[in-house]
C-alpha cells in the first residue's frame, strides 16, 4: 500500500519524518545539525532514537557506512545544507559502491527562495543522484510519508545503496495532516531460474578444481550458513573480495583468504589452476581481478548475483543465476546429489597439504619479537590479544594493507569485518570503527590504519570518547602517504608531496581527546600495549596504540601486483605502465 488512507492529526514534517524512522526501526542516527529546528528538536522530543553528535558531516555517514555494515540492514545520517550536503557526499558514494543501504537526510533551502541566490543554496538532488540509488527533495508534505517508505524500500531490495532525502526548510517546518505511516516491506527475496540452477549444479559436480569467490552480495543475502554448507559438501575452497570478507571464518580449513591484489601465495597458486569458479554477489572489480587479468587459463564461470546489469559485466558467465544469494545456493545444494561429494576428503587434504607450509612461515614471522618492528607481528599480538568477537575495520593505505592479507590477520567469526568499497575513501574506517562499536556493543572492534587516514579523520576520536566506545585504532605511523610514496619509488620519481615533515605525536593527540594513547616502538612492547588497550575498552574507553614502522615493507603480492598489473618496479622504473592506481598512507 503505497499511501494509507488513514490520517494522522496535523504534525510537522519533520515530527512525520521521525516517526516513520521509529516505524523502520531506526535505533541511532548519525550527524550534526546546523538549524536543530530540523529533525533534532522532534528526534529529541518525540523519539527514544539515539542521537550520535558526529565532528563532520562526513563523519556521521562514516558511522551510518559501518553501522549498515555490521547490522546488515538500513542506518541512518543527517546534515546541514549546502557544503553540509557537499561533505556527505564522498561517504554515500562509498556506501553505494559498498552496496550498503544509509539513509540520509538534509534540511535544504526553503523552496520559498530556491533559485534567488538564497543562503546555502544547492542543487543537492543533481549532486547527489551520481552517488545514490535515489536522491529526492518532496515539494508537498502529504508526499513525505511516501518518501520516507520508499527510501527504506529502494535502500535495502535489490544491490543495496545509499538513499538522500532533503527535506526545504521551509516544508519541514510547516504542520499539516498527513497519510498515517506505513512501514516498508523490508528486503524482498527472489529465486534464480531453475534451469540455470541445474546447469551450475551439473557443472559443480564435474568440476575437479572449483572455488566459491564471496563478494558483499553474499554479505547483504546473510548467506553465509548457504557458504559453509556448499563449501563442506563438496570440500570447496572460498576466496574472497575484500567486500564479501567475514561470509566464512578465515581460521577454516577451507579459507584461502582474498583475491586479487590481496592474495596469498597459495591461494593464488590455487586460483591459477581452478577449472570453475562460482561468484557469489560480485561485480568481480578492477583490484579483485588484477585489472581484469587474474582468471585461470581452464577455468569456467557461474555467475551468482541479485543485480541484473552485474552479470557479464566483467567476465562472461557459462551460467548465469540472478537472485537473492542465500535461496540461490540453497537451491543449488538441493540439486547436488550425494554421488558429487566424492571428491570432498581428496580437495580438503589436498588444501590442508598446500596451506600448511605458508601458515607456518607466517606464524614465524608474526611470532618474532626481536630486531625492527614490522606490521606482522603487530597484527599477530591484535590476534593473540583481542582474539575471536572482534571486528575488524579496514583502512586504506600501504602499510595497512597488510591486514588485507590472509593469514596475517584472520577474520575468525561471520559478520566480523567492516571493509571500504572500492571508492577507498581514506578516513572512513577511522571513523566507522565508532559506527561498528555501536552496532555491535559486545563485540571487541578494532580499526588498523595508517597515519595518512587517520590525519584526515582525527577529530572524530573525541566522538569515540563521548560516547563511551571501546574501540582501538592500531596506526601504522610510517610517516608518509606510505602507497603514492612507493608509487614514486617504483618510477624513479622524486617523494614529493608523500612525506610528513611534521607528524603529530599520535598518543598525545588521543588522550587530548578522552581516549587512552600509547605508543609501541619495539616488538617486545606489542603484547604489553595491546593488553592495556584492551583493558581500557573493557571499560568503555577508546585507546589508540601508535606504532612506529619503517617504510615501504609490503606483504609479497602486493609488490609483485605492480610489477605484474602495473609494470612498476623492474630495475626501479616503469616497464609497461598500464594503469598506476593507489591509495595513502
Amino acid at each position: 500500500m503505497a499511501h494509507s488512507r488513514r490520517r494522522s492529526g496535523k504534525k510537522t514534517v519533520w515530527r512525520v519524518v521521525v516517526e516513520a524512522l521509529e516505524a523502520e526501526g531506526t535505533e541511532v542516527i548519525f550527524g550534526l545539525p546546523g538549524n536543530p529546528t530540523h529533525l533534532v528538536a522532534d528526534l529529541v522530543k518525540h523519539s527514544r532514537i539515539k542521537l550520535v553528535l558526529t565532528r563532520h558531516e562526513h563523519g556521521g555517514v562514516a558511522c551510518a557506512y559501518a553501522y549498515a555494515r555490521v547490522r546488515n540492514g538500513p542506518a541512518v545520517c543527517f546534515g546541514n545544507p549546502g557544503p553540509g550536503i557537499t561533505n556527505m557526499a564522498t561517504g554515500l558514494l562509498e556506501a553505494t559502491c559498498g552496496s550498503l543501504p544509509v539513509i540520509c537526510l538534509s534540511n535544504g533551502v526553503p523552496m520559498a527562495s530556491d533559485g534567488r541566490g538564497a543562503f546555502q543554496e544547492l542543487d543537492s538532488v543533481s549532486l547527489m543522484r551520481p552517488v545514490t540509488k535515489w536522491a529526492v527533495r518532496p515539494t508537498v508534505a502529504d508526499a513525505v510519508p511516501w518518501v520516507m517508505q520508499r527510501a527504506f524500500s529502494v535502500a535495502r531490495n535489490g544491490r543495496p545503496g545509499a538513499v538522500f532525502i532533503d527535506i526545504p526548510s521551509d516544508l519541514g517546518l510547516i504542520e499539516a495532516v498527513m497519510p498515517a505511516y506505513v512501514p516498508s516491506l523490508g528486503r524482498q527475496r527472489f529465486r534464480p531460474d531453475p534451469g540455470a540452477v541445474s546447469e551450475a549444479a551439473r557443472l559443480l559436480a564435474r568440476a575437479k578444481r572449483p572455488l566459491i569467490l564471496c563478494g558483499s552480495g553474499a554479505v547483504s543475502s546473510s548467506a553465509a550458513a548457504a557458504v559453509a554448507d556448499l563449501s563442506d559438501r563438496l570440500g570447496i575452497p572460498v576466496f574472497t573480495t575484500p567486500g564479501g570478507r567475514g561470509i566464512f571464518p578465515e581460521a577454516h580449513p577451507l579459507a584461502l583468504g582474498q583475491v586479487g591484489l590481496y592474495f596469498s601465495e597459495v591461494g593464488k597458486a590455487y586460483y591459477d589452476e581452478a577449472d570453475l569458479i562460482l561468484s557469489v554477489g560480485s561485480r568481480l572489480e578492477e583490484f579483485s581481478t588484477g585489472g581484469w587479468n587474474y582468471f585461470p587459463k581452464r577455468g569456467r564461470l557461474i555467475q551468482l548475483d541479485i543485480d541484473p546489469e552485474a552479470i557479464g559485466l566483467n567476465f562472461q558467465p557459462d551460467v548465469a543465476l540472478v537472485g537473492d544469494a542465500k535461496l540461490a545456493l540453497n537451491d543449488l545444494i538441493s540439486a547436488l546429489s550425494p554421488a558429487n561429494c566424492k571428491l570432498r576428503a581428496t580437495r580438503i587434504d589436498a588444501i590442508a597439504k598446500a596451506k600448511a607450509p605458508h601458515l607456518r612461515k607466517v606464524e614465524r614471522e608474526g611470532a618474532r619479537r626481536s630486531g625492527r618492528l614490522r606490521v606482522p607481528q603487530i597484527l599477530h599480538g591484535v590476534m593473540g590479544v583481542f582474539g575471536k568477537d572482534t571486528i575488524l575495520v579496514n583502512e586504506n593505505g600501504g602499510a595497512d594493507l597488510w591486514s588485507y592479507y590472509w593469514p596475517y590477520y584472520r577474520v575468525q567469526d561471520v559478520g566480523d569485518c567492516v571493509p571500504m568499497a572500492e571508492q577507498t575513501a581514506m578516513g572512513m574506517g577511522v571513523i566507522g570503527v565508532i559506527g561498528a562499536k555501536l552496532a555491535a556493543p559486545g563485540k571487541k572492534v578494532v580499526c588498523v590504519t595508517g597515519d595518512g587516514a587517520l590525519q584526515m579523520a582525527m577529530m572524530e576520536l573525541a566522538t569515540a570518547a563521548e560516547q563511551n566506545c571501546g574501540i582501538t585504532w592500531i596506526v601504522l605511523n610510517n610517516q608518509a602517504l606510505g602507497w603514492p610514496q612507493y608509487i614514486q619509488l617504483l618510477t624513479g620519481q622524486a617523494t614529493a608531496g608523500t612525506e610528513f615533515k611534521v607528524s603529530p605525536d599520535f598518543a598525545k593527540l588521543a588522550e587530548a581527546q578522552g581516549c587512552v594513547g600509547l605508543r609501541v616502538s619495539k616488538p617486545e612492547e606489542i603484547e604489553g600495549a595491546l593488553t592495556r588497550a584492551l583493558e581500557a575498552n573493557q571499560e568503555g574507553r577508546p585507546a589508540l596504540v601508535e606504532f612506529r614502522i619503517g617504510k615501504h615493507d609490503y606483504p609479497a603480492h602486493f609488490t609483485r601486483y605492480h610489477q605484474e598489473i602495473w609494470g612498476l618496479g623492474r630495475s626501479g622504473k616503469a616497464a609497461k605502465r598500464r594503469k598506476a592506481t593507489g591509495g595513502g598512507g
